[in-house]
């Protein structure tokens, strides 16, 4: 069947929220690697201005269509020659291709042909908020002068894990770490903007070798990989699970991550990149997928509906090669249970396990839901810190966001302090609480030998999470909050 966009899908259209960063705030120090020193045991980072972020999220047209198909991938090639069009790529796991070069004639024949279930115009979809439009302020720390790596077997040594990281004490991942079971071994892929490995905090947390790109770095200067962050988001992000703890610490230190970059610098995406990312890495073998990105899009309705089938296909099959796969519940505030309007995606597609933000306003009751985060039973499967922020989108403090690393390759020039030191990200959304509930499954995996089934290790993080709420399984925390030590030990 071929799907041709209705009228009112062809020019931008804004959904309602994206599941991206809220709000950011960003600090520099530059640093060397031999010395660790603190200006005090009370001084914190100072900003000018915090600016936030409600971005929501747009699509309009992609050059490229999404092909469902049936018979082989060679009936597939030949359809599609015929039509005019260009095979982008092929992935015969799921039946699924991407084609370009297509006239709406030439869709419109690809779609007759024997081989073919379904041809769809794809959307590009603003899957994170865009840096240039976030408002980010940059500001330096005089409390960090130097810094060397915290031991990983103590990464709570890190020089501001006291101060700043509360989400990291919210999860006893403090308490995890003494274990010994830091992530040895266990593989996460991370679908976003890319990650900035050159950053002192990353580097030798990133496979390099099965690192890739479906979208390219556009910072070509200084020999960056493709699949290197040009924005900032994926690198906050990654910077969760693994860092060598110069500064902040990690959930699982030992984890190697694997940057999938399905977003541009921009925040951009499309539904053939995030399936061609989430086939990548379900196929080189990574325990977790961490998706800290989405959309909140109308459910079932033209070709959104179709596109969200076969995303919801492609995290089946994820699960189907023993990956977990995460995603952000989105920034919305909306109870997803009761809208049936609506879907948000990916974290309402398939088998996705999707992650729901805490976070504190003014360092008091760091438990509580955050006010933008969405919620519901069917959405959501656990929560975790994601940051705090009042109700009117304002902040009672910078430390009740979750700090991250900045990455080093990000084109915006109000960031270009990140460009020439060390410097990290402040920031709250449900792209924050994501990674954590990776990096706890990159825990849980590591200590069964990282040969748990999804479902599994899917079990074990909604069985160890606090139970907060009412009693059960509840609207708002779901399974609950996870609990890093009680994952590892139970």
């Amino acid at each position: 069947m071929f799907s041709s966009p209705p009228l009112a899908e062809r020019h931008v259209n804004r959904l309602r929220l994206s599941a991206g960063t809220l709000v950011l705030a960003a600090l520099a120090a530059s640093c060397t690697h031999d010395a660790r020193r603190l200006a005090g045991p009370t001084r914190g980072p100072t900003f000018s201005s915090i600016a936030s972020s409600s971005q929501g999220s747009l699509w309009t047209d992609a050059d490229d269509y999404v092909v469902e198909y049936a018979g082989s991938g060679a009936q597939l090639a030949a359809a599609v020659t015929a039509a005019g069009g260009h095979l982008v790529r092929i992935h015969p796991e799921i039946g699924v291709a991407t084609v370009d070069q297509l006239t709406a004639d030439g869709a419109t024949r690809l779609a007759s042909a024997a081989a073919v279930r379904s041809v769809t115009r794809d959307v590009l979809m603003q899957l994170v908020p865009p840096v240039e439009q976030a408002g980010f302020q940059l500001a330096g720390d005089p409390g960090v002068a130097d810094a060397s790596p915290a031991t990983t077997l103590d990464p709570s040594q890190a020089i501001r894990f006291a101060q700043w990281q509360w989400n990291m004490r919210a999860i006893h991942a403090d308490q995890a770490w003494p274990t010994g079971i830091q992530g040895q071994g266990a593989r996460v892929a991370i679908l976003d903007t890319g990650i900035d490995d050159t950053h002192p905090e990353l580097t030798g947390c990133v496979d390099r070798t099965l690192s890739t790109a479906f979208v390219p770095n556009q910072n070509t200067t200084g020999g960056f990989p493709a699949w290197g962050d040009d924005n900032l988001h994926g690198t906050w992000v990654a910077s969760q699970i693994c860092t060598n703890a110069f500064v902040i610490a990690s959930i699982a230190p030992q984890a190697r991550l694997i940057a999938v970059k399905v977003l541009s610098r921009t925040g951009g995406g499309t539904f053939a990149g995030i399936i061609a990312g989430v086939v990548y890495a379900a196929n080189v073998g990574v325990n977790v997928i961490n998706m800290s990105l989405g959309a909140y899009i109308p459910r079932n309705v033209g070709r959104l509906g179709r596109l969200n089938a076969l995303l919801a296909k492609v995290d089946n099959y994820a699960a189907s090669k023993g990956a977990l796969v995460v995603a952000a519940a989105g920034n919305d505030g909306v109870n997803l249970d009761s809208d049936r309007e609506s879907i948000e995606i990916p974290a309402q597609s398939g088998s996705t396990m999707g992650i729901s933000a805490t976070g504190p306003i003014g360092q008091t009751n760091f438990d509580q839901l955050a006010v933008y985060s969405n919620f519901g039973r069917s959405a959501v499967s656990v929560a975790a810190p994601g940051g705090g922020v009042r109700p009117d989108g304002s902040l009672a403090s910078v430390l009740d966001l979750v700090s991250g690393a900045c990455s080093r390759q990000t084109l915006d020039p109000r960031f270009a302090g990140c460009r020439s030191g060390i410097g990290y990200v402040f920031a709250a959304g449900t792209s924050g609480a994501t990674p954590h509930a990776a990096g706890v499954a990159a825990l849980v995996s590591s200590r069964f030998g990282n040969a748990l089934t999804s479902g599994q290790l899917r079990t074990r993080l909604e069985q160890s999470a606090d139970d907060l709420g009412k009693p059960g399984v509840d609207l708002f925390y779901s399974h609950g909050r996870i609990n890093a030590f009680r994952a590892v030990t139970q």
